[in-house]
């Protein structure tokens, strides 16, 4: 963890980013890297976001789920 940050806060980055006005397709694992969060915590909010209706989860045979949302225009 970087001193400072906990993970309440790391969820709120992840959540904060989810409600971004621009669209998101994204598999948990790069999402973590860009946001610099731990990724099993990255993997739970998205899931539970999946749950809420926020963003949808694509599953491939070859390749890691990806979360997606496109914002209604």
């Amino acid at each position: 963890m970087i001193w400072g940050r906990t993970p309440i806060h790391d969820e709120r980055r992840v959540r904060d980013y989810l409600l971004w006005e621009h669209g998101l397709s994204e598999s948990a694992t790069s999402l973590a890297n860009k946001l610099h969060v731990d990724r099993r915590l990255c993997r739970k909010v998205l899931d539970t976001a999946v749950t809420e209706g926020i963003v949808e989860r694509r599953e491939f045979a070859d390749i890691d789920p990806m979360y997606v949302r496109y914002p209604a225009r």
